[in-house]
């Protein structure tokens, strides 16, 4: 497997967002998800759920209808945000899980 900052992929942290189908713009489409997307995420548009899970996940406002961006950490299932601004949410996985703590 390729490795990312020295992590073997299949031990590399996991950032995973859910979001649901209602909380999404009408025209989105999975190949605009996925063009926002690292190369190595995993991306699925289902009839209930929008589901990102990779090492470093973005989130586009453009993409959540306006009420619900107020509520979009909601919807992170796995890691932590590492940025949040107007215009989107980036979410990483947890470096920590899996390592001992000091």
């Amino acid at each position: 497997m390729a490795a990312v900052d020295n992590v073997p992929a299949d031990e590399a942290p996991r950032a995973q967002v859910r979001v649901p189908t209602e909380w999404l713009m009408p025209l989105l489409t999975l190949e605009l998800v996925r063009e926002a997307q690292r190369p190595d995420t995993h991306a699925n548009l289902t009839s209930e759920w929008l589901t990102m899970m990779g090492i470093e996940i973005v989130v586009d406002r453009s993409w959540i209808r306006e009420p619900f961006w107020a509520q979009i950490k909601d919807a992170i299932a796995g890691g932590f945000i590492y940025k949040k601004s107007a215009a989107h949410l980036i979410v990483r996985g947890d470096r920590r899980s899996g390592r001992a703590r000091r």
